[in-house]
């Protein structure tokens, strides 16, 4: 049996992609799969998936010092066929696992148009610290084996390097997320949600405004960036209608957010980073029956919800917009239903995981054969 390692120093050990995903496709596939991972929860065998921490640094500066070495350096004792590693601090503290076995490096966004919207960057060094990204992604990307990447975007960005095998893998739903043959009983009278990281640019405030404009209850799940951004929007006279359930594992979304919810929001605002990608909750909204209300920044939502007609395309800035696209399917429970059974069968046809997992075990089966 092959022996592969995945390896992140950034993510949860549940992550949706790394975990629930890729991690459980190859341990069905018969291969012997292990992560490395850096959060402070310690060592563990879930789901037949063997998990080693290296512990978790308490602050930005330390982790990018040296969680990046402590990874790797646990994944070399577990001396594997091959190592797939997944975040962007890697792409140097990785190369020497590329000595002696295979090595896949997984993007998941576009690491140098990062360095361009990262509030914590000083303005005056992100255009120096975006060309040095390139620089080392491409320098990077021709040690390895394959480079996998969330969307067609990314990938041509890589197939424009020398040397560089790079396939697409997108981020879509797996099917079982959701019992899309019965509607829930668990459904909460006019509840909208949103699951996914809690930043200023992933248009929070705009929600919390939005939704009590609309007369609704928001769940919102997920951590926030910093404690002094959740203070924040807690001082938010809005705040009432929230229901805030923090950090929740994706193998409990469905039960606790989902089954619960009406609708789902996806508000990225316009960045380089987001006009171009794959939001897997607006994929997992739509698996699980769920219209959306969705920003017109995001081309893949905006193309998505009109052709299918599965929710409504918003400016992710204007609360009044937002709010009466809330009003009109949670008010209107024929258009709801419609909806719902629209995404329910876009996502059974087209996007989702099953279509996807297949390139990921055929590259296994070109490295390991």
């Amino acid at each position: 049996m092959k022996k592969v390692v995945h390896i992140t120093s950034v993510h949860q050990r549940y992550d949706t992609r790394i975990f629930q995903k890729e991690c459980l496709s190859l341990r069905d596939a018969g291969y012997d799969v292990s992560l490395v991972v850096a959060d402070g929860k310690g060592d563990e065998i879930f789901e037949g998936i063997k998990i080693y921490d290296v512990g978790k640094e308490k602050n930005r500066i330390k982790r990018l010092l040296f969680t990046s070495n402590k990874v790797v350096n646990k994944a070399k004792e577990l001396n594997a066929d091959l190592y797939h590693y997944h975040d962007p601090d890697l792409l140097i503290a990785a190369r020497d696992l590329s000595l002696n076995a295979h090595l896949i490096f997984d993007s998941h966004e576009d690491f140098p148009a990062l360095m361009l919207q990262r509030d914590y960057i000083p303005n005056i060094l992100r255009k120096t610290l975006f060309r040095l990204a390139k620089r080392i992604e491409s320098k990077s990307a021709k040690q390895m084996s394959g480079v996998v990447c969330a969307t067609d975007n990314i990938r041509d960005k890589f197939l424009g390097y020398e040397r560089v095998n790079a396939i697409t893998i997108k981020n879509y739903p797996r099917l079982d997320i959701a019992n899309q043959e019965q509607q829930s009983t668990k459904k909460e009278e006019r509840t909208v949600c949103y699951v996914g990281g809690l930043t200023p640019i992933r248009g929070v405030k705009e929600m919390i405004i939005a939704c009590k404009k609309a007369n609704v209850k928001l769940l919102l799940a997920g951590p926030f960036d910093s404690e002094e951004y959740f203070k924040q929007m807690q001082q938010m006279p809005e705040w009432d209608n929230v229901e805030y359930l923090g950090y929740v594992k994706s193998t409990q979304v469905k039960e606790r957010v989902y089954e619960k919810a009406s609708l789902g929001l996806v508000l990225l605002h316009k960045a380089p980073n987001h006009t171009l990608s794959i939001p897997i909750k607006q994929l997992e909204y739509m698996s699980c029956g769920l219209p959306s209300i969705s920003s017109k920044e995001v081309l893949f939502c905006k193309e998505v919800v009109e052709k299918e007609n599965c929710g409504i395309v918003v400016n992710p800035l204007d609360t009044n917009e937002i709010a009466e696209a809330i009003k009109k399917i949670i008010n209107n429970p024929p258009l709801a239903k419609q909806m719902s059974e629209n995404a329910i069968k876009a996502a059974k046809e087209k996007y989702n995981w099953q279509s996807q997992e297949k390139e990921l075990i055929s590259l296994y089966k070109k490295l390991l054969k």
